[in-house]
């Protein structure tokens, strides 16, 4: 099961994005799993770009893990982006509901 955040701050903007885990194997063996490779795209793509802008407060990776949040004074002009990313995972945890499951955290403070 792949399990994903969407944090935000009190305003409603989309602070940071956590991913965790893996799609079942009746969806594809590693390597071959396509539903895991597109969240993985999604992710990391927006992970990678935010990591070239020197837009990333922090973040953490492992094998099945990917966490990371934007800096609070660039996260206005970042919602587009994140608000995309956010999209795609919805659209997949929709479709996939048994693989795939998505919630939204609000960050104190």
């Amino acid at each position: 099961m792949i399990y994903s955040k969407i944090f935000k701050d009190l305003g409603g903007k989309i602070a940071g994005i956590q991913l965790e885990g893996h799609s079942p194997r009746d969806h594809g063996l590693s390597g071959e799993n396509l539903l895991c490779a597109g969240v993985s795209t999604l992710v990391q793509s927006a992970h990678s770009y935010l990591a070239s802008q020197d837009s990333l407060e922090s973040e953490a990776k492992r094998d099945g893990y990917l966490e990371f949040f934007v800096k609070s004074n660039q996260r206005e002009a970042l919602q587009s982006l994140l608000s995309m990313v956010e999209f795609g995972l919805k659209s997949l945890a929709h479709s996939h509901s048994e693989a795939i499951s998505i919630r939204d955290e609000i960050l104190k403070g």
